[in-house]
């Protein structure tokens, strides 16, 4: 198989850099791409990490999957980009920051990108011609960043995806198992029809988003998780001749979901746990001032299942609190 050119023969696998861009000064912007063409023909799995450039459980859990899998065990390819946004990832930010070419893009909001557009576009524009539109399944690496902690899936789309990849998504994120819960439904808005998993989906491609950790560190048993997922997906698909784990664990569907928001700024602390289920009116945070008294409660505005609790004790009026998943 070729990857931006580069040849890769099967039964091998291979790491390069690519330039994608470049500075003022003349100097690359490139990302490093991971390729593995199996021994036996199968399925294109594409692997993609920090597209959010403070999220760095996906580089950790893409590397681990890279590492692992012998090419003369594989049935098919994976393409694999563990640094997606290296304009974010360099600078420690969550998305392209203004400093940087002008923009202060979200990687995760202008896919399929550009090649006459935008800096960040025009990465992405790369990414998308030479590793998304031609593959099998994607996988889009996530967590919660430096603010949140998170262990779920996100499969939600839009009506038009839903009617050609749902089921396929489906079946994605149950084989990857292990009780995560998952964040279904077709409600997106506007300013997510640029995220990869819609159009990966209109293209005709399932794809998930899969979010697990966060704080601004690794956690082992987090990229565990993370790790046993994917390798369950290529079990799945038939890329790998293993037993999966945790399949037969409970896993929440919500199809929407909130993030329920104080109305001044402080200190917040966690009242319950990742992953948990919590009843409709449960108190799942609490907001305090500098002296430590508590000026607001934070509760569930629904049965929920826990997605993402908060890491950075600091909100201002109207952040993003605790992401609540509603059970029917």
């Amino acid at each position: 198989m070729k990857v931006f050119n580069k040849s890769v023969e099967k039964g091998s696998k291979t790491s390069f850099r690519v330039e994608l861009a470049s500075y003022p000064d003349g100097s690359p912007i490139g990302v490093w791409v991971r390729a593995i063409n199996g021994a036996n023909d199968g399925p294109t799995l594409t692997l993609l990490g920090a597209q959010h450039g403070d999220e760095y459980s996906g580089i950790e859990i893409i590397n681990r999957i890279m590492d692992s899998v012998d090419p003369g065990e594989l049935s098919g390819k994976i393409l694999a980009v563990p640094i997606s946004n290296p304009l974010a990832f360099n600078t420690g930010h969550r998305i392209t920051p203004p400093s940087i070419g002008y923009e202060n893009l979200n990687m995760n909001r202008v896919w399929p990108g550009n090649p006459k557009g935008l800096l960040t576009e025009r990465i992405v524009s790369g990414l998308w011609e030479n590793l998304v539109k031609d593959c099998t399944v994607v996988l889009d690496m996530h967590e919660g960043g430096k603010a949140f902690m998170a262990r779920y899936i996100h499969a939600r789309g839009t009506e038009e995806t839903d009617r050609i990849v749902g089921d396929r998504n489906r079946e994605l994120y149950k084989w990857f198992g292990q009780g995560i819960p998952v964040l279904g439904g077709v409600r997106t808005r506007s300013h997510m029809m640029g995220s990869l998993s819609i159009q990966t989906g209109i293209k005709d491609i399932p794809c998930i988003g899969v979010e697990v950790g966060g704080g601004g560190r690794l956690w082992e048993k987090l990229v565990q998780v993370g790790t046993r997922g994917v390798r369950n997906v290529m079990i799945g698909l038939g890329m790998l001749q293993e037993e999966p784990v945790g399949q037969q664990m409970k896993q929440y569907v919500a199809q929407e979901s909130s993030w329920p928001k104080t109305s001044r700024g402080g200190l917040f602390t966690n009242t319950c746990e990742l992953n948990a289920v919590v009843e409709k009116g449960k108190k799942v945070g609490e907001l305090r001032n500098p002296i430590g008294e508590l000026i607001e409660e934070v509760h569930a505005p629904y049965r929920s299942v826990i997605f993402d609790t908060r890491f950075q004790p600091t909100v201002y009026p109207g952040d993003w609190t605790v992401h609540c998943g509603k059970i029917s």
